[in-house]
């Protein structure tokens, strides 16, 4: 567990540690230094463009019988032409060959995938660390004690979880998981009518030691879509996101972590980019660290896009697709007001998925970054 993994890149490398989790960039003196011998990549000119995705999302089934309001990824019935177990295996053989670190598996609801655990376990036998997001719903102690193979299991949760407690399938499933001695998360997505309870969230996980809390903003993606406008954050929330669970993650002494489309808000604060870059907090990174794949094989830029390219396809891909070679352009021919902002290189516009639904345009800036989206 504690062996360090490695992939050479053209400024140097990326080092990674699964305990404690962890992803490094270093430069070509670091890996010289490591004993690592010259690698060809190093004779190529330095681009922020990676060699592969370092993480990358698969949907492993889009079942799903809870059937969500707002599931991104319209679960409930599996898709047609679900990958068959060998053409997973195939898919993470041409992952593993390419140099990815981490995979996170979920659905769907990954638990109702029958051969779910022996996907999983293929995963580990190539040295890909996988992770879980469930639901819970499906979560037994027989269950959670085959969860140990994975780096941390991560539960969605929202605030009726938390507020029936262990009468909850997800704090039923949290504490079977933890009973099982596995490293735990939760999943909460922020809306406009449970921002004010995310004191909740971070204080359920603080009573319990969970390993962090990641909020998700609201997409419009999927059943996501359905009552977007309603539910997504008011610009006074998204001004106020920052702040609130910076203080609430102190108070708790829980972790929060946010996931790259929250990054206009965080940047709203003139947060130091010195900072930002130290602890990797960068946002719209689909195509290049990330990867999102639907359970029927086909990959976008992350899971809140769409593309029709074939997941076995990648390693002819990825530096030939329109798509992703679109997507990683993007702060070069950025527009104004972003062309100017400061944090252009680390922000990259904010979320793609919400400029597309919100305004018709998948490569405009985000619409609801708060230095646009000042008014109420």
């Amino acid at each position: 567990m504690n062996d360090m993994k490695y992939r050479f890149e053209s400024f140097g490398g990326v080092l990674a540690l699964e305990d404690p989790p962890m992803l490094v960039h270093v430069d070509q003196d670091f890996m010289r230094g490591l004993g690592h011998e010259h690698s060809p990549l190093w004779d190529q000119p330095e681009s922020a463009v990676l060699s592969a995705p370092l993480e990358v999302h698969f949907s492993v089934t889009n079942a799903c019988s809870r059937k969500c309001g707002h599931c991104y990824m319209d679960s409930g019935e599996r898709d047609a032409g679900e990958m068959s177990a060998e053409e997973f295996r195939r898919a993470i053989d041409l992952l593993a060959g390419m140099g990815v670190f981490h995979i996170a598996l979920g659905g769907g609801e990954a638990l109702e995938r029958p051969d779910f655990f022996e996907l999983v376990s293929y995963v580990r036998e190539r040295g890909i660390v996988p992770n879980l997001t469930t639901n819970g719903f499906l979560l037994t102690r027989e269950v959670a004690e085959k969860c140990r193979i994975f780096g941390q299991v991560n539960v969605s949760l929202d605030v009726s979880d938390i507020s029936k407690e262990g009468a909850a399938d997800g704090v039923r499933a949290v504490d079977l998981l933890l009973e099982a001695g596995i490293k735990v998360g939760v999943n909460f997505v922020v809306n406009r009518q449970n921002f004010e309870h995310l004191d909740a969230v971070l204080g359920f996980a603080g009573k319990r030691g969970l390993t962090d809390v990641e909020f998700l903003r609201l997409k419009p993606s999927g059943r996501g879509k359905l009552e977007y406008f309603e539910q997504r954050l008011t610009p006074a929330q998204n001004r106020e996101f920052y702040p609130k669970i910076r203080d609430l993650s102190e108070a708790y002494n829980v972790p929060a972590k946010i996931d790259c489309s929250f990054v206009p808000m965080f940047c709203w604060h003139s947060p130091d980019k010195t900072m930002m870059e130290q602890f990797s907090v960068y946002g719209c990174e689909a195509g290049n660290v990330l990867l999102g794949v639907r359970s029927d094989g086909r990959f976008a830029g992350c899971s809140f896009l769409s593309g029709e390219e074939s997941i076995l396809d990648l390693a002819q891909l990825w530096n030939g697709s329109d798509h992703l070679s679109r997507l990683r352009a993007w702060p070069e021919q950025a527009p104004e007001p972003c062309r100017s902002c400061n944090y252009l290189d680390i922000c990259k516009g904010g979320c793609r998925a919400v400029a597309e639904f919100v305004t018709g345009d998948g490569y405009a800036p985000d619409p609801e970054c708060p230095f646009l989206d000042k008014e109420e």
